[in-house]
């Protein structure tokens, strides 16, 4: 049931790009002449005055098809016939209906939340070594940790298992003013009391959160995940992720499945889920802005290079050049999915357990 769920939601938030897409272009005149809810033949369809409706047996993304997408600019309803300003918005609307889509989750699932966990410092396990002026005091609100910006209370266990180093700097707000504490030795370890290796650190906990503090909530959530592009590439970078780490959708769907599945009852599944959808949302938001042929970002990208060698040179990039390239790119990014799809089904028996990045 989960998995079946799981395909649905994924299926969903691409139709819900393919939908800013579809707004964006009926907005400034360019034509559509298919706009599709999943992939592969037709169940049910309906032809509009101009756009022909369909609902797809394979609930897997969708598609916007538009007059001139290859770069045609005959017609006055082709989209390259359009100005650059509205091109633009055509390609990054389709992130902007991710996005939104992930906020409006988050700050569904914020409003269901009785109490919001905070990062301000209410106490120390017994024996903790690094409680004083020269480390942690009663009262700090934990601001980074080695640069990185903490946004959420989890994010602290999260970033001190990624630290690379036996120590770490931390900064601190205290008194209203920021107060770096610099290598400090922090881990995990055992204290009286506690089942588990943890921190050390007790968090304040909002147990009468205003509206104000749940828009903060939501805010800074958002933040966290927009962030996790730059903190995945950091973690490349230093070796402490790699290919093995990467999912296709078939191991994003088997990792919804095991959460819904270890879920204890069907509320908590849906609020685990959600919580996923909204992870997934905005990423796909972020990574199609992404510089990538064949990609939004990529497609922008190409249209400001040709914007600005017609500026320079007095003529645009050839057009051809431009389908090559996201060809190119299209033939790479597929057969790259192929490969994390292939490396998702061979380890799909394995399980890891995961850290739990709430206890300090």
């Amino acid at each position: 049931m989960f998995v079946i769920i799981s395909i649905l939601i994924f299926g969903l938030l691409v139709a819900i790009h393919e939908l800013g897409h579809f707004i964006a272009a009926k907005a400034f005149g360019v034509g559509v002449p298919e706009f599709a809810i999943g992939m592969g033949p037709k169940l049910l369809k309906k032809q509009g005055k101009e756009t022909l409706y369909s609902l797809r047996a394979i609930p897997l993304g969708g598609f916007c098809a538009m007059d001139g997408d290859d770069n045609d600019t005959s017609g006055e309803k082709s989209l390259f016939s359009k100005p650059l300003w509205q091109r633009i918005v055509i390609f990054v609307s389709g992130s902007f209906m991710n996005l939104l889509a992930g906020v409006l989750i988050v700050l569904v699932l914020t409003g269901m939340m009785t109490a919001l966990p905070g990062t301000t410092i209410t106490g120390f396990a017994e024996g903790f070594p690094l409680e004083g002026e020269q480390g942690f005091l009663e009262g700090d609100t934990i601001h980074s940790i080695d640069g990185a910006r903490v946004f959420l209370n989890q994010n602290i266990g999260l970033l001190l298992d990624l630290s690379p180093e036996d120590v770490v700097d931390v900064v601190v707000i205290r008194d209203g003013a920021r107060i770096t504490l610099s290598n400090l030795p922090l881990e995990r370890r055992m204290y009286p009391g506690s089942d588990f290796p943890r921190y050390g650190i007790d968090l304040n906990i909002n147990e009468a959160p205003t509206v104000g503090d749940r828009l903060i909530h939501t805010w800074n959530a958002t933040r966290d995940i927009v962030r996790q592009l730059p903190l995945t590439i950091r973690m490349f970078a230093r070796g402490q992720a790699g290919l093995e780490d990467m999912h296709s959708m078939v191991g994003i769907v088997d990792v919804m499945n095991q959460v819904g599945s270890a879920a204890p009852n069907m509320r908590e599944a849906a609020i685990r889920l959600a919580t996923l959808a909204a992870f997934i949302s905005i990423s796909v938001a972020i990574f199609n802005l992404l510089p990538i042929p064949a990609v939004d970002g990529g497609r922008i990208f190409l249209m400001l290079i040709s914007w600005g060698a017609l500026k320079i040179f007095g003529k645009p990039l050839n057009p051809k050049y431009e389908r090559y390239i996201n060809a190119v790119g299209f033939v790479l990014l597929i057969g790259f999915m192929v490969f994390i799809m292939f490396q998702d089904i061979v380890q799909i028996v394995t399980r890891e357990t995961a850290v739990d990045y709430y206890n300090y």
